[in-house]
């Protein structure tokens, strides 16, 4: 049996069969709503079920993304 912690990533859209780093990579390209993550991974929202959790992570990469953006803009 798999440890959890040798699981490298988590489907949050069981419909659609949508992973957190599906999520990551929409949001890089700029996603920021549960919507533009579904249109960037080709699909259509089903049942709304994952959209909080959808929202949490689009928070979260937004969130990394800016914290690891601020000491580049402080150094120039």
């Amino acid at each position: 049996m798999r440890s959890i912690r040798n699981i490298k990533f988590m489907y949050i859209c069981i419909c659609r069969a949508i992973r957190d780093r599906d999520i990551e990579t929409a949001v890089r390209a700029g996603a920021r709503r549960p919507v533009d993550v579904f249109r960037a991974c080709g699909h259509q929202p089903q049942c709304g079920g994952c959209a909080a959790d959808m929202r949490q992570k689009i928070e979260q990469v937004l969130t990394e993304e800016a914290a690891t953006a601020a000491p580049l803009l402080a150094a120039d």
